[in-house]
């Protein structure tokens, strides 16, 4: 019944935050652009409710646009590309981030750990669409000038068409997006392991004859781990953001190549819609990083 409670509580968030900041999107839109709203002479509340309505029970988003295709078929289209490159951003940047952070907690003022924070400071300062056309110039296929060394494909592959392929293509795209969460998530790690490492039951399983690395990865790091995850939280906006430079970059099919297009045209009703997609990967990564707290920490359970 707990978990009932936890998991239909966390789901009503997402539903709240996705319907709300798409909501109050539109209100601003049409209350600055009243000439959107020309021959509706309904009042700005109910008009919204409606479109909320055709939005979120019937995924209408908007008449067909010039190209004779309606934004619910963009979006449906877009969606998997859009998915495929933030899901595994997102696992290779917690994954290099917290297996990096707990080598530096466990090997402070090592050659290989200052090498490690300095490289995590650079990821978290340099802008992805900077390093992505760094890699592309580098080892772009038939662009790089040492593509000999290393063969980046510059062309998405769908998975329908080849699983090996789709991850080939994808490979540079999840790198460069992981990697300012991973030097966000090895800073945050380090500094919780540091915390972790100190506690009595950690140096009585050492004083019992555990090596240093037992205790580590089966003691330190899955107790040091929770706010890594809290962080993902706070920084998904911006991994959100740097996921539409790097479909710019990586000309990936998705949702968001439309957005500059769009942003030109004044194409209102398919910046609502990429709204609507991008609150609702924030607001479920923030449930998934919720999950993931509850299991690793009970006291979360409890409170939830």
């Amino acid at each position: 019944m707990a978990v009932a409670k936890f998991v239909l509580k966390r789901v009503a968030t997402v539903v709240i935050v996705v319907v709300g900041v798409t909501g109050l999107t539109w209100l601003a839109i049409n209350a600055l652009r009243p000439d959107l709203r020309a021959g509706d002479d309904r009042i700005i509340f109910v008009a919204g409710a409606d479109y909320l309505q055709n939005a979120f029970l019937h995924f209408e988003f908007g008449p067909p646009r010039g190209n004779g295709r309606e934004v619910a078929d963009v979006v449906r289209q877009g969606l998997p590309a859009d998915l495929s490159v933030l899901i595994g951003g997102i696992v290779l940047g917690l994954a290099l981030g917290i297996a990096g952070g707990a080598y530096c907690a466990a090997r402070p003022r090592t050659f290989a750990t200052r090498a490690l924070e300095s490289a995590a400071a650079l990821f978290m300062i340099a802008p992805v669409y900077v390093v992505a056309l760094m890699l592309l110039l580098l080892f772009g296929s038939g662009l790089g000038m040492v593509g000999w060394l290393a063969h980046v494909p510059t062309a998405y592959v769908p998975f329908a068409e080849s699983p090996l392929r789709w991850a080939g293509s994808l490979a540079a795209p999840w790198l460069v997006l992981g990697l300012p969460l991973a030097g966000v998530s090895l800073r945050m790690m380090r500094a919780s392991m540091a915390e972790v490492l100190d506690e009595d039951y950690l140096r009585t399983a050492m004083a019992k004859g555990l090596s240093t690395r037992t205790v580590v990865r089966r003691h330190a790091v899955p107790s040091a781990v929770a706010p890594v995850f809290a962080l993902t939280t706070v920084t998904m906006p911006i991994v959100v953001t740097n996921l539409v430079l790097i479909e710019q970059v990586f000309s990936i099919p998705g949702m968001f190549t439309g957005l500059r297009r769009g942003i030109a045209a004044g194409d209102f009703d398919l910046l609502f819609a990429l709204t609507a997609v991008a609150a609702a990967f924030v607001a479920v990564a923030g449930v998934l990083a919720d999950f993931a707290l509850a299991w690793l920490d009970p006291r979360v359970r409890a409170q939830g």
